[in-house]
C-alpha cells in the first residue's frame, strides 16, 4: 500500500532543511509571498509539473516558459535553474548566479546555500530581497502562462521583474530604516546595555523561555602565546550539584580567540552528552554582546562563532550569560590548571 502523500513529502524534508526553515526562512526581510514559495521548494509541496505526474494527476508536466518542444519537463531544477528563460533572467539580477546545465545540486540545498552565502556578502539585504524576487518573479510567469494562457514574451518578465524589484527596493529601505532606529536605540541606552549584560541575563542562540530547566556550564580560557593557551570549564545540573570539571591546553591567536574555542567545546560537550537545554555562562564580555547582538564579531573568532550557532540548531534551548571573573573562579582555576600541561 502506497504512504499518504503528506508522509512521502516528510520523509523528503531532511533535518538541514527543517533547521534552515525554523531558524533562518521566516526571519529574512521581504514578502511573506516570497518566503512561502521558497518554503514550499524546500519542502518539494510546489505544484510543479513533475509533481503532479507523481500525483497521478493528469495535467501538462512540461516546462511552460521553454517548454514548447515538449521535451524540457518541469521540475524545480529545471524551472528555477536549467530552464534557458531563467537562466536569461538571473544573468539579468548581477548576483553573480550563473545555474549549471544540467543542474548539478538540489535545488533546496541550491537555494539553501545561495542564501547563506548572499547575507554574508556586503548589502546583504539588497541580496537577499532581490533572490527571493527573482525566485518569485519567475514562478509569477509561469503561473500566467499556465492559468491565464498568455504567450511568453520577454515583456511579461520585464514587467514582472520591475513590480517585483520596486517591492525588494521597498524592503531594503524599511530594513535600513529599522537599523538606523536601533543604531539610536542604542545609543540612547548608553550605559543600560552593559548594565543589562552585567545582571546576567541570558541571551538565547535558540530557545526563548527563561522557565527553563538548564544545566549551567561556566567556561574560562587563559592565553600566553599561540601554543600556551588553556581553556576550563565546570558544569552544573539543573539541582545545582557538579556534574564534571573540564581542562585542556589549546593553540589560539590571542585571548579572544582562546575564550571562543572554549565556548564552542562546552557547546560541543553538551551536545555529545544529549544535554539539550544548557546555559552557558562566560566573563568574556565581548563574545556574550556577540550573541546578544550587540558587537560583531572580531575577524579572529567569526568562524568559531559561526560554528556555535551552526551548533545551536541541535538544542532545544540555548543561551549564553556574562558573569563577573569573581564569579567564574573555578573555571578560571581549571584553565590555570590546564597551562601547566
Amino acid at each position: 500500500m502506497e504512504q499518504k502523500g503528506s508522509e512521502k513529502d516528510k520523509e523528503r524534508i531532511g533535518a538541514e532543511e527543517k533547521i534552515f526553515c525554523r531558524r533562518k526562512l521566516w526571519k529574512l526581510p521581504g514578502s511573506a509571498m516570497w518566503k512561502i514559495l521558497i518554503w514550499r521548494i524546500i519542502t518539494d509541496t510546489l505544484p510543479v509539473g513533475v509533481n503532479f505526474a507523481r500525483r497521478n494527476i493528469q495535467l501538462e508536466i512540461r516546462c511552460n516558459l521553454c517548454g514548447n518542444d515538449g521535451n524540457s519537463t518541469e521540475t524545480m531544477e529545471h524551472l528555477f535553474g536549467d530552464c534557458e528563460i531563467s537562466k536569461r533572467l538571473w544573468a539579468c539580477t548581477e548576483l553573480g548566479i550563473r545555474p549549471s546545465q544540467p543542474h548539478s545540486m538540489d535545488i533546496r540545498k541550491w537555494i539553501m546555500q545561495w542564501i547563506n552565502y548572499l547575507e554574508k556578502l556586503e548589502e546583504a539585504t539588497s541580496r537577499l530581497v532581490r533572490f527571493m524576487a527573482t525566485l518569485w518573479c519567475i514562478w509569477c510567469v509561469r503561473n500566467r502562462i499556465l492559468f491565464k494562457g498568455e504567450v511568453f514574451h520577454p515583456n511579461l518578465f520585464l514587467n514582472s521583474w520591475c513590480q517585483e524589484v520596486r517591492k525588494a527596493d521597498e524592503v531594503v529601505l524599511e530594513c535600513n530604516k529599522d537599523r538606523v532606529k536601533r543604531t539610536h536605540a542604542a545609543e540612547d541606552m548608553g550605559d543600560e546595555r552593559g548594565k543589562w549584560l552585567r545582571e546576567s541575563r541570558p541571551f538565547f542562540a535558540i530557545g526563548a523561555s527563561y522557565n527553563c530547566e538548564c544545566i549551567r556550564i561556566m567556561v574560562d580560557a587563559g592565553w600566553k602565546a599561540r601554543d600556551k593557551a588553556s581553556i576550563g570549564w565546570v558544569a552544573y545540573a539543573v539541582t545545582g550539584h557538579l556534574m564534571v570539571e573540564k581542562y585542556k591546553a589549546i593553540k589560539a591567536e590571542s585571548a579572544l580567540q582562546a575564550e571562543a574555542i572554549g565556548l564552542r567545546e562546552v557547546v560541543l560537550w553538551a551536545k555529545e552528552e544529549g544535554r539539550w537545554h544548557v546555559e552557558v555562562s562566560s566573563n568574556c564580555l565581548p563574545l556574550i554582546a556577540f550573541f546578544a547582538g550587540l558587537e560583531k564579531a572580531h575577524h579572529t573568532t567569526k568562524e568559531i562563532l559561526e560554528d556555535i550557532l551552526a551548533l545551536s540548531g541541535s538544542f532545544h534551548c540555548l543561551s549564553f550569560s556574562y558573569i563577573p571573573r569573581a564569579t567564574n573562579k573555578v573555571a578560571h582555576s581549571l584553565a590555570r590548571k590546564a597551562m601547566t600541561l
